[in-house]
């Protein structure tokens, strides 16, 4: 049996980037509160709408990120599954290696730091179901290793159409 590692920063990364958000959320609200006396008289500060506006959606894509990156990948090769684990609500998904066609691998690039990591995708009627991304993870190989009996798809270069594909659930293999 296979675990995923998180690399020593991501989970740390997660947290810090989830609490500063509460946080400037919960200073938003709190100047709204305070300025409720003038929200009756029918002054609407343009500026804390547009920050709520901003905020909200700085919480809704971190949360979204999170619920679908924060994993624990299990390979068993005894049994051929794979399973997902999200850290923040236990969810769990399993799937059997039957359950996908093969897996292609690729290389990303850190935009900030202009790294590339390894990623895995498994696919299914060419259209990639589940994503492993070895910027995340500290044992991509590792995990790669765990996934032999899979068919390997072969190495696949994605440029701006095929990462619109991925995004929109379209075929990505000819």
């Amino acid at each position: 049996m296979i675990q995923s590692k998180f690399q020593h920063t991501a989970i740390p990364a997660f947290w810090i980037l989830l609490s500063m958000i509460i946080l400037l959320w919960v200073g938003e609200l709190y100047y709204v509160y305070s300025r409720f006396t003038n929200f009756q008289r029918g002054e609407i500060h343009r500026d804390v709408i547009i920050g709520l506006v901003i905020i909200s959606g700085f919480l809704l894509y971190i949360s979204v990120w999170l619920k679908k990156n924060a994993t624990i990948i299990t390979i068993d090769t005894e049994k051929n599954t794979i399973s997902f684990e999200n850290i923040f609500t236990k969810n769990t998904k399993t799937y059997f290696f039957s359950d996908f066609d093969g897996y292609i691998q690729t290389v990303e690039k850190n935009s900030k730091t202009h790294v590339q990591y390894k990623a895995l995708y498994l696919v299914k009627d060419k259209i990639t179901n589940r994503k492993i991304p070895g910027s995340l993870y500290s044992n991509i190989e590792d995990l790669q290793e765990g996934l032999k009996s899979l068919n390997y798809l072969g190495f696949q270069s994605f440029g701006i159409v095929k990462q619109l594909k991925i995004l929109f659930k379209q075929p990505i293999l000819e």
